[in-house]
């Protein structure tokens, strides 16, 4: 009996620090202006596809002010699986610990085999090998919480991500598992051939390698249906053109030989067909590959950080909870994201709506006519969700992006 009380009081201690800094800016504005930085961690090391020995290591960026249960951003760069290295993010991480995140960038195995003949097989094994790499990073936390803690981590609260080649590695992470891929397949070989499907870049084994949702900048999965219900939310943004990364289904010469990948759009619809909280924001009629970071001062790179902040504090402060579950599939703003009108496109006719913040506040209530169509111009840039009652007495509940 006393082990449990004093489990009960750990549990509500730790429910209680992570609550209280949920205030509706933290975590969403860039509020911490002197931020740490921890350079050169080495979190595992193993063996290319060339053979050399790979050290692998990270840099962390956190808010100098201390504070216990901070959610971790575990990130990785891109390249093409080819090139790149971790410090390409540390702009992105700078932003992100400024909003109160703890953000890894790490490095991963590359492809080096330059004799070899880059084929489809190599080009998954070299992906793979990213994989077992990012998750070994993971783990370094988790048992890092468990000793040391030099960050203050939830580790309830980890999240991975990148950008390109890196996001296709946190897509990864997240949603491919051994119930994916069948015995004796293509798949199974190149897992089996890597040590497993947690991989042999660190030996901390008694530590999960589990995150909580993916930030996907521009990244796929080798198949959308890999993703099932109960598996990590996810955040896409993506260009709609992208000629590098395809943005839906299709075969890209990226990693130098063809390779069919699901794209951002196929992973945001699998995500909702089974059950799981996802935002897309598509960068329309852009030919562009991450052009939204391209450019700092771009409307974009606003629009895509900050949907990106606010979808990680409605998970982190489990709003969730706070707002109504979504009771007709059918439901659909359009557009989303929308500057100024949104056109609801409901089963059933709507009474009444309700516009609340991120916090799960509610911001505003309007009567609808036939037309059902929402100014929202009047809103600041951000997150919203919508509420509508249906004629039938049903509420009903979608998100949607004010750029």
């Amino acid at each position: 009996m006393r082990n449990f009380l004093s489990l009960l009081l750990v549990c509500i201690t730790t429910v209680s620090a992570a609550q209280v800094h949920c205030d509706g800016v933290r975590y969403i504005e860039p509020t911490f202006t002197s931020i740490d930085s921890t350079l050169d961690i080495q979190f595992g090391e193993n063996i290319t596809i060339g053979g050399n020995s790979k050290i692998l290591l990270m840099d962390v960026y956190s808010p100098q002010e201390f504070f216990f249960e901070r959610p971790l951003l575990v990130m990785a760069h891109g390249g093409s699986f080819i090139g790149g290295n971790r410090k390409q993010l540390r702009p992105l991480c700078l932003e992100m610990a400024s909003r109160g995140y703890v953000v890894a960038t790490i490095n991963y195995r590359l492809f080096d085999d330059w004799s070899s003949n880059l084929d489809s097989i190599l080009a998954s094994d070299v992906a793979i090998k990213a994989t077992m790499d990012m998750k070994a990073a993971v783990r370094w936390f988790r048992e890092n919480a468990k000793g040391a803690n030099d960050f203050g981590i939830d580790t309830n609260l980890i999240f991975a991500g990148g950008v390109s080649a890196g996001a296709i590695t946190a897509l990864h992470l997240a949603y491919l598992d051994t119930l994916d891929y069948a015995q004796g397949t293509v798949v199974d070989s190149i897992i089996q051939a890597n040590g497993g499907i947690r991989g042999t870049s660190s030996s901390n084994y008694q530590y999960s390698d589990y995150v909580r949702g993916v930030m996907n900048f521009s990244g796929a999965l080798k198949d959308a249906r890999w993703i099932d219900a109960g598996e990590p939310v996810v955040f896409s943004a993506h260009d709609d053109r992208d000629d590098v990364v395809p943005y839906d289904r299709a075969i890209t010469n990226t990693l130098g030989t063809p390779v069919e990948l699901w794209g951002s759009f196929e992973v945001n619809e699998q995500a909702r067909e089974d059950g799981i909280r996802s935002q897309l924001i598509t960068i329309e009629n852009s030919s562009g590959h991450v052009s939204y970071f391209m450019n700092p001062n771009s409307s974009n790179y606003d629009l895509v950080v900050d949907s990106a902040s606010y979808f990680l504090e409605y998970e982190i402060c489990e709003r969730i909870n706070q707002i109504e579950p979504i009771q007709a599939p059918e439901l659909v703003l359009y557009p989303n994201p929308a500057a100024d009108l949104i056109e609801v496109r409901s089963p059933q006719p709507i009474l009444k709506i309700e516009i609340l913040d991120a916090n799960g506040r509610s911001i505003s209530q309007r009567h609808l006519g036939k037309l059902q169509v929402i100014d929202v111009s009047d809103l600041s840039t951000g997150v919203y969700t919508l509420r509508m009652l249906s004629e039938e007495g049903v509420w009903m509940s979608e998100r949607f992006v004010r750029p």
